[in-house]
């Protein structure tokens, strides 16, 4: 079932972007704009894809979020010049307000 929501989730985000004129790598979900091959060699590495585009963040977060995983999950430093194309690459593609995930189940609706 979750398989099928995330696989329904990425062909809705994969249709909005679509009628904006992005285009979409099929093996790993990503906007196939200018950044696109760092975040897929850097990112991509350590888990899946799927974790990156459902993330939403400004650019602050994002630096945040790598800052992060290079002080807690040994994330190599990145050369200045790929950490900017990454930052620049998810703050536009991947911004705060457009998630793909669904709404929280309201909490009648959970089990007791």
């Amino acid at each position: 079932m979750k398989h099928r929501q995330a696989r329904a989730a990425a062909a809705a985000l994969t249709l909005s972007l679509a009628a904006v004129g992005a285009e979409i790598d099929t093996g790993t979900g990503l906007v196939m704009q200018p950044g696109w091959q760092d975040v897929r060699a850097h990112c991509g590495t350590c888990h899946s894809f799927g974790l990156v585009t459902h993330q939403r963040a400004d650019r602050a977060t994002w630096l945040a979020m790598i800052r992060w995983m290079q002080e807690t999950q040994n994330l190599w430093e990145l050369p200045p010049e790929v950490e900017h194309r990454i930052l620049g690459y998810l703050a536009e593609h991947y911004p705060p307000g457009q998630s793909g995930r669904r709404a929280p189940i309201a909490p009648e609706l959970m089990p007791r």
